[in-house]
């Protein structure tokens, strides 16, 4: 099950101009070089918070439609009333407990929601099963060594994650090819917070 948020939290991502630099920055710079060849259907973004990632997803990749799923109900509240786009729907959602069928989606973004998951590799599954053959996933994510140092010690005070149960960065990448993605990019993100980013396909 995924981790709800705290109240600190719940503050930082119910704003628009906390997620937005970061991620318009990720989808600039790593992810919309992959973008040719990508069908134009249906997309899923996990974790969608303010929902500022499907915004600039709609606005990058030009999808017909994005389903955009919360564990929190009040960020999916947030979300529908800051992003009010016909072709953009937000549902409160488990995204290791996926309602979809397989094969459903063309493409799937993880703007550093994954690593908050107890069960991350019954989440990486689920993503692998709703994904279409072909499809992409691009990924934006930390890892447990992404918590050493200073960054990590701040991190630890200002919000709740699975530490016990987070995954190496060797041991992610590895179940990804693990259970059938192949990974066609992965990159560091040169900051202090040691993030990385990868696109896989099925």
């Amino acid at each position: 099950m995924t981790m709800t948020m705290n109240n600190l939290s719940y503050f930082f991502f119910s704003k628009h101009w906390f997620r937005r630099r970061s991620i318009e920055k990720i989808i600039s710079n790593y992810f919309l070089s992959f973008s040719e060849g990508l069908a134009k259907g249906t997309f899923l973004e996990i974790g969608c918070a303010s929902g500022i990632g499907s915004f600039l997803i709609k606005n990058y990749f030009s999808p017909n439609k994005i389903v955009s799923i919360d564990l929190d109900e009040r960020m999916v509240e947030v979300a529908r009333k800051k992003i009010q786009d016909p072709s953009i729907t937000f549902e409160n959602g488990d995204a290791s407990k996926l309602k979809f069928e397989n094969n459903h989606f063309d493409a799937i973004f993880d703007f550093i929601v994954i690593h908050h998951i107890p069960d991350w590799k019954g989440c990486l599954r689920e993503l692998y099963r709703v994904l279409k053959p072909g499809g992409k996933f691009f990924i934006y994510e930390v890892s447990i060594e992404s918590f050493d140092g200073l960054y990590g010690k701040i991190m630890k005070i200002t919000s709740e994650h699975p530490y016990e149960k987070m995954y190496r960065r060797v041991d992610f990448i590895q179940y990804l090819k693990k259970i059938g993605f192949k990974i066609i990019k992965e990159e560091n993100i040169k900051n202090i917070k040691r993030n990385f980013t990868i696109v896989a396909e099925k």
